[in-house]
């Protein structure tokens, strides 16, 4: 394991000497090692995402990649996800699936699944796509667990993974879809109740048609009973926070709520009659639409999707819908209703999520300072590249070590000293500057100045540092 880093390090300096790239040809003659082993460590290297790999004609060239540390990534997620070794201990997790699972990420990381997610364990079907996913598929497997004492669905891919060394083992993404399954169990009660109503007011019809034969004056309590049974279905629909229309065999509006009035910026008599395919789904968008609406009248049961819908005044709008087949007393299809909401807002809300923390990536790993973190345990958790021009280690170096690996144990109990007094005398959020010396590769103490602050959780409780690094031109005692 020892030759693996050392080479490996020596292939990553050289990638990193040559950001054109270099061939395995090229590394084997620079670093002196045969071709076969360079090849089989670059694949390694670029399984584990240290080095991506292009084709120019019939050559393969290697380059250094840029990257963020998983762990950092994970804890955007919204998702819970766990990381398994091939024995199934978790090697790896974010803060959301520590919250649900009521245990501390740091008794996580080490344990066993079936330690950490007894209710989920004694599904044997999880186990057995977990084993399967060791040998390369990647499945899906439907959970169910409590949380907060509340039955939740959480719809898990078991995803194979491989680590730095080659080993391999499996990522759980968990997605939380209770929101989505209850949402569907709410709209199929509203068409069943839907369906109840028209097939009640069909036999209604029926039976006034009759009546109707023999004695006219009936027509009259027939039609004023009718009206009110659409007034009642047309307040059920009212009520309602999203979009919900019903469209007939040729995609007509045949009903439409207040709420799908407010988001089309229309009025009742502007929409029904009006092929809603046409006059409100974009034209790139028309084609799928037609094909989602050929769908429901065949007979498919719930089709989900997304369309940008355009408004009279060429407002476009972003919606997800829900589609079902809506049948008649006889099990005939006569048209299909449809749910929508306008998530416009919440998507551009997303994009610019995206972008800040692309912007967040860039700044870090091209700034001049190192930046870096460490847990409570004083253990590096993230170093930038930085570090390289300041004491020859890269973030491979520094991440997984201790505070005391890198400094002098006078400066150490000094820089503790220091911080905690700032802690005791401010908030410890604001930055302390500070001077001192710290070992290089070759051991040499180099001079540098550090600005760092305390991080602490809701309690108070310490978790750790964070902060920046630069070289000085001396040291000075604080």
């Amino acid at each position: 394991m020892q030759q693996y880093r050392e080479e490996t390090g020596k292939i990553k300096e050289l990638l990193k000497a040559n950001p054109r790239g270099l061939s395995v040809t090229d590394i084997s003659k620079n670093i002196g090692i045969n071709r076969n082993t360079v090849a089989k460590y670059l694949e390694i290297l670029r399984i584990s995402g240290h080095v991506e790999m292009d084709s120019i004609g019939t050559a393969k060239v290697y380059f250094l990649s840029q990257r963020i540390p998983v762990s950092t990534l994970l804890d955007f997620s919204s998702d819970y996800i766990i990381v398994l070794d091939n024995k199934c201990r978790v090697v790896q997790t974010n803060d959301k699936f520590a919250d649900i699972a009521g245990i501390p990420k740091k008794e996580i990381i080490g344990a066993s699944i079936d330690e950490i997610l007894p209710p989920m364990i004694s599904n044997r079907t999880l186990l057995e796509k977990i084993n399967l996913a060791m040998k390369g598929d990647e499945l899906v497997e439907m959970l169910d667990i409590i949380i907060n004492n509340e039955l939740c669905f959480l719809k898990t891919k078991i995803i194979p993974s491989t680590f730095e060394d080659g080993d391999s083992g499996v990522t759980l993404i968990m997605e939380n879809i209770t929101e989505d399954i209850n949402h569907r169990n709410s709209l199929k009660e509203e068409q069943e109740k839907l369906e109840k109503l028209v097939s009640e007011r069909t036999y209604e019809l029926e039976r006034s048609n009759e009546m109707l034969k023999n004695e006219i004056i009936e027509r009259k309590i027939a039609e004023e009973k009718l009206q009110e049974e659409y007034s009642k279905t047309q307040n059920y629909l009212n009520v309602a926070g999203v979009l919900i229309i019903v469209i007939d065999n040729n995609a007509r509006i045949t009903l439409i709520n207040k709420k799908g009035l407010e988001i089309l910026e229309c009025k009742k008599e502007d929409v029904i009659g009006k092929n809603f395919i046409d006059t409100f789904i974009i034209e790139p968008e028309r084609e799928e639409a037609y094909e989602i609406c050929r769908k429901l009248m065949k007979g498919s049961e719930e089709i989900y999707c997304e369309h940008n819908i355009v408004t009279p005044s060429g407002k476009v709008k972003l919606t997800k819908w829900t589609n079902v087949s809506l049948k008649d007393k006889n099990e005939s299809i006569i048209g299909a209703i449809g749910s929508a909401q306008d998530i416009t807002e919440q998507r551009t809300i997303e994009e610019k999520l995206r972008e800040s923390e692309k912007k967040y990536r860039l700044l870090a790993e091209n700034t001049l300072d190192s930046i870096w973190e460490m847990d409570e345990n004083l253990v590096f958790t993230y170093a930038n590249h930085a570090t390289i021009d300041i004491i020859d280690f890269g973030p491979e170096g520094i991440v997984g070590t201790r505070l005391q690996d890198h400094f002098p144990e006078p400066e150490v109990n000094r820089m503790i000293k220091i911080m905690t007094g700032h802690m005791k005398s401010s908030s410890g959020n604001e930055f302390k500057r500070m001077e001192t010396v710290m070992y290089d590769r070759e051991r040499n103490l180099v001079p540098i100045e550090i600005y760092a602050r305390m991080v602490v959780d809701e309690t108070g409780t310490f978790r750790g540092l964070q902060g920046t690094t630069r070289r000085s031109a001396d040291k000075t005692n604080d």
